[in-house]
């Protein structure tokens, strides 16, 4: 069996995937990972006003995370786990609470889409929709734009953010090849190459706002939201909401891509041609496309369906629904002498979403039981003295500023804890805020390590001077728009910030 494996993740390395996550430490920059724990002890150790022992501890694994979350040098999934390796030695939270978050609810939720959409990948079927659509299209360079923008929007909202990415960029990458730009250095150079891998990058993450299961940030901020209002949001109250930024934020950074990057229209001459003839390599539909689609349709009515069943089945969590299903896919056989689920298709599972998400939970109650939380919100109550137009440009600000230079998931993370507790705590309504944040906190389009769209692109030779440049531009105006959109609905829609 070890065999197996080891020849599977060969043939998976070949193709540029892996068998799991990269989980590397960078050892060669050994300052930078002393220099977190150091951080920690030094907060720990040394006295400061108004911070007893548990809360300077909070204060220290705060910060070593986001040292260590900013610095690059560490991978995003072991500094996740920082909070169960401090509280199994010093009692600044009960260790127990710390490692009961890795069997939420939520984390089957994650496992069972993240499950799904490895077999979406594994079989090809996300690749078969892009070319079916991509084929409609001429050979112009700004509808190819558009085109994978919106198939990356789409399918984003309902799948992570990540894997649509990891799913549509070497799609694009195929078509690039047969165009000429057949390495990193050459997509790097060419306008229109560049541009077709941001759209992917920027349309999943901005497509990601409509649902939950758009991504990890969101799974953290739909439990942090499920917790602040005291009882089960249904998805379909979280889209309500969400719509209106994703209907705003689409034709504004679709047309900033393709007519203000895409400053002049260019043919791709014969792209029509090769996404075609990419469909027809494929041939008729597989039963593990059809088998995994068709369980991820019935795992996503679930849970948007939800409200009709609740009252007759109370015990039909949907999140044991995406578990349950992905587990039957184990037994499924397709006509390759493969089930549609196996350590194959498991070589596209994002094992690292798997571990971040409670850790990141983790943290959450590690402000809570030191008594972080609520020291840090008294100091900010200033800025919380009611919902005006000022508290939503502050907190918006930070939380748009942090996601744009650690990761979105880290955001989150670090910030909506504190924030939830200073709003419960003027006797304020959390919900708005929460939800401005949900957007601030998805408005990462500048550098690779924000999320794993960028990452994904920028492994596959986007320029990323164009990148920063840009995503800076576009998440200022997007911070600036978010932020009077949510006052605006805030004000004139009394139903938009209650849960």
């Amino acid at each position: 069996m070890n065999r197996e494996i080891q020849d599977i993740e060969k043939e998976l390395q070949e193709e540029g995937r892996f068998l799991v996550d990269n989980f590397g430490v960078d050892m060669g920059n050994i300052s930078y990972i002393l220099l977190g724990p150091l951080i920690f002890l030094i907060i720990f150790l040394l006295p400061i006003p108004g911070l007893d022992w548990q809360a300077r501890g909070g204060l220290g694994i705060l910060i070593w995370m986001a040292f260590w979350w900013t610095s690059g040098h560490i991978a995003v999934a072991i500094t996740a786990l920082v909070p169960i390796f401090v509280t199994t030695f010093i009692p600044i939270a009960p260790v127990g609470e710390i490692v009961r978050v890795f069997s939420h609810r939520i984390v089957f939720l994650i496992v069972g889409s993240c499950a799904m959409g490895a077999a979406w990948q594994r079989w090809g079927i996300a690749k078969r929709l892009s070319l079916k659509i991509l084929s409609f299209f001429g050979n112009s360079a700004r509808k190819q734009i558009w085109a994978w923008f919106l198939i990356s929007a789409l399918l984003s909202s309902i799948i992570a953010d990540t894997v649509t990415a990891a799913v549509f960029v070497p799609v694009a990458v195929t078509l690039l090849n047969y165009l000429g730009f057949d390495s990193n250095a050459k997509r790097w150079n060419n306008k229109a190459a560049t541009n077709i891998l941001l759209a992917i990058a920027w349309g999943a993450s901005i497509g990601s706002l409509p649902t939950p299961l758009g991504g990890g940030q969101n799974l953290l901020i739909y439990e942090f939201l499920n917790e602040a209002v005291g009882r089960k949001i249904y998805f379909y109250e979280w889209t309500l909401r969400m719509l209106p930024f994703t209907l705003m934020f689409i034709p504004f950074i679709g047309f900033y891509i393709s007519h203000i990057l895409q400053s002049e229209d260019v043919k791709l001459p014969g792209s029509k041609e090769i996404y075609q003839k990419e469909l027809d390599k494929m041939g008729k539909m597989k039963k593990g496309e059809i088998y995994s689609a068709l369980v991820f349709v019935l795992a996503v009515a679930s849970a948007f369906l939800e409200p009709l069943y609740s009252n007759l089945l109370p015990f039909l969590d949907p999140a044991f629904v995406f578990f349950s299903l992905a587990f039957l896919l184990f037994f499924i056989p397709t006509e390759e002498k493969e089930n549609v689920l196996s350590i194959k298709s498991m070589g596209y599972f994002p094992i690292t979403v798997m571990i971040v998400w409670p850790s990141a939970l983790a943290l959450a109650k590690v402000l809570e039981f030191s008594g972080l939380a609520e020291i840090i919100g008294n100091n900010l109550s200033f800025f919380a003295s009611g919902y005006g137009i000022f508290t939503f440009l502050i907190f918006g600000g930070v939380t748009a500023l942090l996601t744009n230079i650690s990761t979105n998931t880290a955001s989150a993370a670090l910030l909506l804890p504190v924030i939830i507790q200073l709003f419960i705590s003027k006797g304020l309504n959390p919900v708005p805020i929460i939800l401005l944040l949900t957007v601030s906190v998805n408005l990462s389009f500048a550098i690779a390590s924000g999320n794993g769209c960028l990452a994904v692109s920028a492994g596959y030779g986007v320029n990323l001077k164009t990148m920063f440049k840009h995503g800076v531009i576009i998440a200022i105006i997007g911070f600036i728009l978010s932020t009077g959109l949510a006052y605006i609905l805030d004000q004139f829609l009394p139903w938009w910030g209650v849960l």
